[in-house]
């Protein structure tokens, strides 16, 4: 079962303190890379286009409490489901 990643999002959209903002130059926590947020407008996020395994998603959920970039969900998803 694969699931969007924006069900994923509601921590930042919660507790972000720029949900005003347009978007949001951020690092990401696993790789340390620059990239650009956009949680309050998610249909224009690059995360809202990739699709996560649930268990995908819950392994970054117990790592990580901010967005990461695209390039590390679509490795962690890759590294969860070869585990499987």
């Amino acid at each position: 079962m694969r699931f969007c990643l924006l069900i994923f999002h509601w921590r930042t959209l919660l507790f972000s303190k720029y949900s005003d903002s347009k978007h949001e130059a951020k690092h990401c926590p696993r790789c340390q890379e620059q990239f650009i947020c956009k949680a309050n407008r998610i249909h224009r996020c690059d995360c809202s286009n990739v699709c996560l395994s649930f268990e995908t998603i819950e392994y970054v959920r117990q790592l990580y409490d901010e967005c990461l970039c695209l390039n590390c969900l679509k490795e962690l998803e890759a590294i969860v489901t070869s585990l499987k």
